[in-house]
């Protein structure tokens, strides 16, 4: 009997992921294509070029590599949320691709809030309503980009919308995308009616909102060909970011809760119900059903590589290598810069949850004439794992049980990172075992799900295995708790 597989791709931040599977959860195939940022009239943008260019890439290895592309079964995709890219009529790019962290659009923010009014579109979208949104950025190019708003046909809100676009001709996005945008009503899961008739936009741009395991195509004649791969392999919605990697961190039921480490991080709990809090966010499960409950930070990963490249000899440009981490950490296990007084605030991108914060106002606190460098590297990675706490003690006071907490992301493979985080929120996490990203594991779930392979994700989940427990050590999370208390007083007099 031939083995059938699951292509899937995650669309990241700095690279994108393609990961087959077999039809037992088995990676059979994996690649990772590095992606470029480009700065336009000062922003962070990418280039859905450059994507698609990687999918190309990863797809050729994978076609060269002996595998047959004949047994895939299907293609199922995730990737980065909240995103802004235009499309002509014939599925042409004609703008940049404005990211989740894309903060330009604050007038336009302002003018929705006068227009609309801010405890209504609180009540729309259960979320306070944040400038980063992608309505924000939509009416921004409406503005600055005249001409070729004129021309699009087709706004893509996320970046695996994007590649499903490009299989199948079809613009869809999932539940839990949908509701990071600004344009969806959360209770009653559609596009808001009253967003779109007062902001007279064209619902026929938008996207279809689709559960992640429907199936919303196959591959075109044309793609296949591109990617050399079979036409008419069926493609899954999939989700965005914060769907798939709940799903892949094993957070499926209440009191199930997971971190997620990487360039950005969040904290985040499944919920059955809507909670009200403007601090943290609420975002519709995979299916449309449920909810999920995230904290989400800006800076996670960002602070740490720049203080690499920054003030460690370590240049961003040349990239940041294994043992840049590995070496640095070796000086830092033993110190701890909180005892010492030593704070660092770690919003140079600017902040989300649980505070608004601007961008460039990182700050390092409490420095005297003992402190080096190494100690402020270690401050910073506690800096982020304070920052982390502030949030989990939001999502307990909206009544989030803990039954487990996972690790998950690139900040797990770290050697100190984890001990630390773990000290700071005096809870016991695990690593999970899952021998890729949970990006890519919680879309492999939904093709099998899509594909009648799973009765249900938690039959699956409750095989996942643990890699490495930490616990907290005592007197080190005594410190931090108290030092937690500065941290927060630092916070309320700097920026609130």
């Amino acid at each position: 009997m031939t083995e059938k597989y699951i292509l899937t791709y995650d669309m990241g931040t700095t690279m994108i992921k393609l990961v087959l599977f077999d039809q037992e959860g088995n990676i059979v195939y994996d690649d990772s294509f590095n992606l470029d940022n480009y700065n336009i009239d000062g922003h962070q943008v990418q280039q859905a070029e450059n994507w698609w260019d990687g999918i190309t890439t990863l797809t050729h290895r994978l076609a060269d590599s002996g595998i047959d592309l004949n047994s895939i079964s299907a293609i199922v995709s995730t990737g980065q949320m909240e995103d802004c890219l235009l499309l002509d009529s014939k599925g042409d790019i004609l703008t940049e691709v404005l990211l989740y962290s894309d903060g330009r659009a604050t007038e336009e923010q302002k003018y929705i809030i006068d227009r609309i009014g801010e405890e209504d579109l609180y009540y729309i979208l259960a979320n306070n309503f944040d400038s980063l949104m992608s309505v924000n950025k939509y009416l921004w190019l409406k503005k600055h980009r005249k001409e070729v708003f004129k021309e699009h046909a087709y706004l893509i809100l996320g970046a695996k919308d994007y590649l499903n676009f490009k299989l199948t001709g079809y613009n869809v996005t999932d539940y839990t995308n949908a509701s990071t945008t600004g344009f969806m009503d959360l209770k009653k899961r559609k596009w808001s009616s009253r967003i779109i008739d007062e902001l007279e936009i064209d619902i026929s741009k938008l996207p279809q909102i689709n559960k992640s395991t429907s199936i919303i195509g196959e591959v075109k004649k044309e793609a296949a060909e591109e990617l050399k791969i079979p036409s008419g392999i069926p493609v899954i919605n999939g989700s965005g970011d914060v769907g798939a990697s709940t799903l892949g961190a094993g957070a499926w039921r209440e009191g199930d809760i997971y971190c997620y480490l990487g360039t950005t991080g969040w904290l985040a709990a499944p919920l059955e119900r809507l909670t009200d809090n403007p601090n943290v966010f609420t975002l519709s499960n995979i299916d449309g059903e449920g909810y999920i409950l995230a904290g989400a930070i800006l800076n996670a990963g960002k602070p740490y590589d720049w203080y690499l490249a920054n003030f460690l000899n370590k240049h961003i440009d040349k990239g940041l290598k294994e043992e840049d981490y590995l070496n640095n950490e070796e000086k830092i296990k033993d110190l701890n810069a909180a005892e010492k007084g030593v704070f660092f605030l770690p919003f140079i991108n600017g902040e989300r949850s649980p505070i608004k914060v601007k961008e460039n106002n990182g700050v390092f606190l409490g420095l005297g004439p003992e402190t080096d460098k190494y100690l402020l590297l270690r401050a910073v990675l506690e800096g982020v794992s304070f920052s982390l706490k502030h949030n989990l003690n939001e999502l307990k006071g909206l009544g989030a049980s803990i039954r487990k907490l996972n690790l998950i992301g690139g900040g797990g493979k770290s050697k100190v990172w984890p001990q630390i985080l773990v000290n700071v929120l005096n809870l016991e996490v695990n690593v999970l075992d899952l021998g890729i990203g949970a990006p890519s594991m919680g879309t492999a779930l939904m093709a099998y799900k899509a594909l009648g392979l799973l009765n249900n994700y938690s039959e699956f989940i409750e095989q996942f295995s643990v890699k490495k427990k930490f616990k907290p050590k005592k007197e080190d999370a005594a410190i931090y708790s108290q030092s937690f208390k500065y941290y927060l007083a630092y916070i309320d007099k700097l920026y609130n």
